[in-house]
């Protein structure tokens, strides 16, 4: 990370355009004094003698306007000359500091634009304005810097995800050229497989984009909670079976009332969820689905008697492509993206989305909280 200081900079237009106004002030408050004292003064005091009731003695002054005049300009000079140099070298320091200042938020403004988001500018000490745009500006480039490092992190996983299903294909297609392989049911279901992962990645990419973005197009309604559940179970109930893995419903609490969430998107995001639960729960293992009614909010709380998460593993659940067992999972089909989608599909409708886990061996927890709202309109 750089960090773009203060250091001297050559004369810049502003400094100079600055220097020159407070220097025109300064002239022109001079030259104000000058005229008062030397072309009114002496006609104001001696025409506040006659009032005083001096006029005989205001008479004899008149000769005395030339010399007051005279020690009036030589006073002015003597005072005014110091005052005006001193208030040129402050007006020199503050603006040279200042125009440091706008230099080096300049440079670094320069340095995001050519993509170097490390870049940091230090407080000007110059006031509570100055140290607040410094502040922000390091915060904007803190998250811009996150911003790139994702952006990277998800291309390289996204290069490595879709490096199986492509060294597959051409691994088959090559084959087949070749007369190795033959292009029988079984080569066949291998390719449409591994296209229908490709497939999937994309929609997977472009779903996650649209959420984490605010571009997912919700229609809230009011949805009875159990039947949304119910729903996800039936729909993972066969796979279930064919696994050996039970699949259990229930709900708790009251009142039994409906919540305001996309009927679809919290379709998806309980499929997901249950999906990624049978992936990880072997053959005579359990899933219960409990939905639980409170005053305040709702809860849907998926847990599996599977392999459980690492305590390590639990803070990167939710991130793209994160797996906490490369080798095995690799070979399970997913994308990589369901948790992360869900997050921010139930963030997307208000509510929260945890993952909990005793340890490994020991299962897991996915619970999603919806607030209670009222529908809008």
């Amino acid at each position: 990370m750089s960090t773009v200081s203060d250091r001297p900079q050559p004369w810049s237009p502003l400094t100079v355009r600055l220097m020159l106004a407070q220097t025109a002030v300064l002239l022109v408050g001079l030259v104000i004094v000058v005229i008062t004292a030397v072309m009114v003064g002496p006609s104001m005091f001696y025409h506040e003698l006659i009032r005083a009731g001096h006029a005989d003695e205001a008479s004899g002054l008149m000769h005395l306007e030339d010399a007051f005049r005279s020690v009036s300009l030589t006073a002015l000079a003597i005072g005014g000359i110091p005052a005006l140099y001193i208030a040129g070298l402050l007006s020199f320091y503050l603006y040279r500091t200042i125009g440091k200042s706008l230099a080096s938020f300049t440079t670094a403004a320069g340095e995001v634009a050519a993509g170097n988001y490390g870049v940091r500018v230090t407080s000007p000490k110059l006031g509570p304005e100055f140290d607040s745009l410094a502040a922000s500006f390091n915060d904007m480039a803190a998250k811009l810097n996150a911003v790139d490092t994702t952006r990277r992190q998800m291309l390289a996983d996204l290069a490595h995800e879709m490096r199986t299903p492509l060294t597959s294909l051409k691994g088959h297609l090559e084959g087949i050229e070749d007369g190795v392989v033959d292009l029988d049911e079984r080569t066949t279901a291998i390719l449409h497989a591994q296209i229908t992962r490709l497939e999937r990645l994309a929609r997977d990419i472009r779903q996650l984009t649209q959420a984490e973005e605010g571009m997912t197009h919700l229609q809230l309604t009011l949805q009875d909670p159990d039947q949304l559940a119910a729903q996800a179970v039936d729909a993972v109930e066969q796979a279930a079976v064919d696994k050996n893995v039970s699949v259990t419903n229930i709900s708790t609490g009251s009142p039994v009332a409906p919540v305001l969430v996309d009927r679809e998107r919290m379709g998806q995001v309980l499929g997901n969820l249950l999906e990624n639960a049978l992936r990880h729960t072997p053959p005579g293992g359990a899933i219960t689905v409990h939905t639980d009614h409170r005053p305040t909010e709702v809860t849907f709380t998926v847990t599996d008697t599977g392999e459980g998460i690492p305590a390590a593993s639990l803070a990167h659940v939710f991130e793209r492509f994160y797996r906490a067992n490369t080798g095995r999972e690799a070979q399970r089909g997913g994308s990589g993206l369901g948790l992360a989608i869900s997050k921010a599909l139930v963030e997307a409708q208000g509510g929260t989305l945890e993952a909990t886990s005793p340890g490994p061996g020991r299962g897991a927890s996915f619970r999603i909280r919806l607030p209670r709202r009222a529908a809008s309109g």
